[in-house]
């Protein structure tokens, strides 16, 4: 039996990943630098803001390089210390500085088409996490020679805080750049922002980690569950039940088909709950975002396990599930772990969830 090792990614890395996958008519960079200590003006020219950090004085877009032709500059303001403004901007609602990069992020999408609704809230979430902690925004029209005309399609903003700053890029996505995104990175950028959503406290989050494997088990006979029971060595630790054991021993319980999907629908649910419950913006709104489609913590959810069984059930179907403490609860909370394990014909993949 093998087990490949998940991998890890940063949360705005995982942004441009999944815009690959959720709008791929779009392609989205986000590229970090640094600038000198001082400050820039109010209106600040090209040569005060070009040629150093993530705002050279050319810069490499999609369709080779961008030549600034002018730039506008705008103020961001600190946000409420119970404000979460990458959340309330996935959810539609941003606030303080997120505001002027939201209208302008939502607002390219939508003059290209093609923006649905996980789209907006991805796009949301993009707009508050770039200007996390940041003081300035600056909006760079770019041509794509010297001396050419602006090119209309593309978005390009820079966001600074302190020395430290972050270029966005938004422009239509070539039609031989839309290439699919393998398995095992689009389950780490959805994990790492799941984690994003999902805080306990200051300094703890709930973590996903994710591991396919494969395995030489006979599943045809008439008793798939025990059959994999048998042949499984619990890969160290995950051992399966059998009829000796209760409900309050650490191991993993069969699932059949119906209560697997129960089981996914009561979790979204409880990942719903749990990410609201860090934000103060809903207590006096009965308003609250749908499920899923304000809610970018919900599509997050449903892309992981779609994925998942689509690499594990692969062209054969077969799918069996075993959980221990699932649907998620108690480790959304601090307390515990969780753990699924999807098994088809012949691949694994083990989802374990601490906090």
């Amino acid at each position: 039996m093998t087990v490949a090792e998940p991998r890890q990614v940063g949360p705005l890395e995982a942004v441009e990943c999944l815009f690959r996958s959720w709008l791929p008519r779009w392609r989205l960079t986000i590229v970090g630098g640094a600038v000198p200590e001082e400050e820039w003006s109010s209106k600040p020219s090209l040569t005060e803001v070009t040629g150093y950090g993530a705002f050279p004085g050319t810069f490499a877009g999609s369709g080779g390089q961008r030549h600034p032709v002018a730039v506008e500059r705008f103020d961001i303001e600190d946000p409420d210390e119970t404000s979460d403004s990458a959340l309330h901007a996935s959810w539609g609602r941003p606030t303080g500085g997120s505001e002027q990069t939201y209208e302008f992020l939502i607002g390219a999408l939508e003059s290209g088409g093609g923006l649905d609704r996980r789209g907006r809230a991805l796009a949301g979430y993009a707009a508050g996490a770039l200007v996390a902690d940041a003081t300035d925004l600056l909006w760079i029209i770019a041509a794509g020679e010297p001396g050419g005309p602006a090119l209309d399609d593309e978005l390009h903003l820079l966001v600074r805080s302190g020395r430290t700053t972050r270029r966005l890029s938004l422009a239509p996505a070539p039609i031989v750049s839309r290439t699919s995104v393998e398995a095992e990175y689009r389950i780490a950028c959805v994990t790492a922002l799941l984690s994003e959503f999902l805080v306990i406290n200051n300094t703890d989050a709930v973590t996903f980690e994710v591991s396919f494997g494969t395995h030489d088990v006979d599943l045809d006979g008439p008793d798939p569950h025990e059959a994999f029971r048998a042949g499984w060595p619990g890969d160290g630790h995950w051992l399966i039940a059998d009829e000796n054991d209760d409900e309050d021993d650490d191991v993993l319980w069969p699932l059949d088909a119906s209560s697997l999907e129960a089981t996914l629908t009561e979790s979204e649910r409880n990942i719903v709950q749990a990410a609201r419950a860090t934000s103060m913006l809903w207590e006096f709104d009965d308003t609250t975002p749908e499920i899923p489609g304000d809610e970018l913590v919900s599509w997050l959810a449903r892309d992981l396990y779609e994925t998942i069984i689509n690499e594990v059930s692969g062209k054969s179907g077969t799918l069996l599930a075993f959980a221990k403490k699932f649907p998620l609860d108690e480790v959304l909370y601090g307390e515990g772990d969780s753990c699924l394990l999807m098994v088809g014909s012949e691949r694994t993949a083990l989802v374990y969830m601490s906090s």
